[in-house]
């Protein structure tokens, strides 16, 4: 069995192509990994402890049937939303990119400074309130 260890966004590139959507990926697999759906829990966590590959994890029958799902109903909250509140998680995810951008551009400077500690994400606008 293979020793257990914690993958970086650096071990994402071959997926995400480039190192800001390799962060971007490590982020979503960690809010994954305590989210509320089981099996999108079980994928992440083992993408970041390194049992499986992010590659394996999205070729997987079950972990991509649990993205999708999830996606499916993002979209239906979507659509069922009033005008009110679509302003309003619009404005929501505006300031959320903001707080995002900053703190990519905090990771992107602490890179090379030796045992930096990783910054606290700014909680998504998607979740529920």
């Amino acid at each position: 069995m293979p020793e257990r260890r914690d993958v970086g966004p650096e071990e994402l590139l071959d997926v995400a192509k480039d190192e800001d959507r390799a962060r971007s990926l490590h982020r979503t697999l960690r809010s994954l990994s305590t989210g509320p759906d089981p099996k999108l829990r079980e994928m992440a966590t083992s993408v970041l402890r390194g049992d499986i590959t992010a590659q394996e994890a999205f070729t997987d029958r079950e972990y991509s049937a649990a993205l999708f799902s999830g996606a499916a109903e993002v979209r239906r909250a979507g659509e069922a939303r009033s005008d009110r509140e679509a302003r309003e998680a619009g404005e929501r995810f505006a300031d959320w990119q903001q707080e995002r951008k900053a703190e990519d551009e905090r990771e992107r400077a602490e890179q090379d400074t030796p045992g930096h500690s990783a910054a606290k994400r700014p909680e998504s606008p998607f979740r529920h309130r």
